[in-house]
C-alpha cells in the first residue's frame, strides 16, 4: 500500500499546476503506514505463550491496524478534494460549452437573416429611367429593376452548395441544387 501512496504522490508533484487558474496544492504529506516487519515472533519454547504475551502482541495488531485505518482515511479524504475539483472543472466546461454553443446559435441566426435581407435588397431597389409623359415631355421615372439576374442571383445564397446554404433545408425545401439553378435560369430566359 506504501508503494501506491508514493507513487500517487510523485503523480501529483509531477503535474504542472501553473497552467491551472487555481495555486499549486500544497506539498502533501506522506500517509503513514505501519513497519512492513512482521507482527509475529517465533518464541524458543515449546510451551503455550501465557496471557502478558498474546494482550502485546494484540496491542501490537491492534496499533497497526489503527495505523491503516487512518492512512485509508487520509487517501480518503484526499480523493474526496480531488472529485470535488473535478466536479468544479466539469461543471465550469458545461457552462463554457452553453454559453459558445449558444453564442454560435445566435450568429447563425444573424448570419440567415443577413442572408435573408441580401436576397429582399434587390426586390426592393428601384432604379431611374427615362419616360415621357402625355404631352411628350420626357421625365425620369423610379421603377423596379427590371435586371432578373440581379434579382434572383442573391437566392442562390439560400441555394444548399452555392452560397452555403443549409444542405437540409435551402431555397424552396431543399432538393437537388443544379435543378433549381438550371429552373432559374429558365425563368430569367423567360421575360
Amino acid at each position: 500500500m506504501n508503494g501506491y501512496t508514493e507513487d500517487l504522490d510523485s503523480l501529483l508533484e509531477s503535474l504542472d499546476y501553473e497552467a491551472f487558474e487555481e495555486a499549486a496544492p500544497a506539498r502533501r504529506t506522506l500517509v503513514r503506514t505501519p513497519t512492513r516487519q512482521s507482527s509475529f515472533m517465533p518464541r524458543q519454547t515449546t510451551t503455550p505463550a501465557s496471557q502478558t504475551q498474546v494482550q502485546s502482541a494484540a496491542r501490537n495488531l491492534d496499533s497497526k491496524i489503527e495505523t491503516l485505518s487512518t492512512a485509508v482515511q487520509a487517501l480518503e479524504n484526499r480523493t474526496n478534494l480531488l472529485s470535488t475539483g473535478q466536479d468544479r472543472q466539469v461543471a465550469l466546461v458545461r457552462r463554457e460549452v452553453g454559453d459558445r454553443r449558444k453564442s454560435t446559435d445566435a450568429i447563425r441566426a444573424d448570419l440567415q437573416q443577413t442572408k435573408m435581407l441580401a436576397v429582399l435588397l434587390p426586390l426592393l431597389t428601384q432604379e431611374s429611367i427615362a419616360a415621357t409623359d402625355d404631352s411628350g415631355n420626357s421625365v425620369r421615372v423610379l421603377t423596379q429593376s427590371s435586371n432578373q439576374l440581379g434579382i434572383l442571383l442573391p437566392l442562390l445564397l439560400l441555394m444548399p452548395g452555392y452560397g452555403g446554404g443549409d444542405s437540409k433545408g435551402g431555397f424552396m425545401g431543399g432538393g437537388d441544387s443544379t435543378m433549381m439553378l438550371l429552373l432559374l435560369f429558365v425563368l430569367l430566359g423567360r421575360k
